[in-house]
């Protein structure tokens, strides 16, 4: 298991917005995190990124507790995430927006200081990663130009150029065409395949999950009601009236 949380709790005030979550991820799976609104999705993903700190219990990455790391301290050691939100820089040249990544990465920032060397291996980094994800040929475009599908292709270019070994991902598809959709559900899958990469996904289009999900966790009111493959979690009755009022038999 690349990732285990153990017993994850934060509250609010007097809402358990997560109430002593358990969960597992095999290394090298996609992995995703289902539940209404209020089940608190976005809040275990902030509890297990360093966005907000745990009242208790632990997460381990690789055998190694990072309860409470800062983000900054998480992707250095092979932790990344895209948000809901995506996270780019609207006015910058596409290429620009993978490069600062990788800077950020080395520790460095472009100025006048850095070598041409330094620049162009940089340049030539976000150059492969945006052909990865579908980008090339858009390098010079600025960001805020894209369509809404290739900033979120950038946005997970992004989190690529921190060389993760899990990348989470908060509502990747959300406020998408279903063209868009297939073609970012498409990337997700060939990250895995090709790149060796263990993904958690926070999603709520239940037939993209159920087709690019190798387990889910389903979540209500801050805890876990259930924890399997795809297949035994579109046969849980629970699950499907508790959350989902059929949608698993679209």
């Amino acid at each position: 298991m690349i990732l285990e949380v153990n017993e994850l709790t934060k509250h609010f005030g007097g809402l358990k917005a997560v109430n002593g979550v358990n969960l597992r991820v095999k290394q090298g799976s996609i992995h995703s995190i289902i539940g209404p609104n209020g089940a608190g999705k976005t809040t275990l993903f902030n509890l297990i990124t360093g966005s907000i700190p745990p009242m208790s219990g632990t997460v381990l990455f690789d055998g190694q507790d990072i309860t409470g790391w800062p983000p900054e301290r998480l992707a250095r050691g092979g932790v990344a995430r895209t948000f809901q939100r995506t996270s780019i820089f609207m006015d910058l040249p596409v290429l620009e927006n993978v490069a600062l990544a990788i800077r950020s990465r080395e520790g460095r920032s472009a100025s006048l200081w850095q070598s041409h060397q330094h620049e162009d291996e940089a340049a030539d980094e976000a150059r492969d990663i945006l052909a990865s994800v579908g980008l090339r040929g858009r390098e010079d475009a600025k960001a805020g130009m894209l369509s809404h599908g290739y900033q979120r292709a950038l946005d997970i270019a992004i989190g690529l150029a921190l060389k993760p070994r899990l990348i989470l991902m908060d509502e990747p598809l959300a406020g998408m065409s279903r063209g868009d959709r297939e073609t970012i559900a498409a990337l997700i899958t060939m990250l895995r395949e090709t790149m060796g990469l263990t993904i958690i996904v926070v999603e709520h289009d239940v037939g993209m999950v159920m087709r690019l999900s190798d387990r889910i966790t389903v979540m209500q009111h801050g805890t876990v009601i259930a924890d399997a493959p795809p297949d035994e979690i579109r046969g849980n009755e629970a699950v499907r009236q508790a959350y989902l009022h059929g949608s698993f038999a679209q």
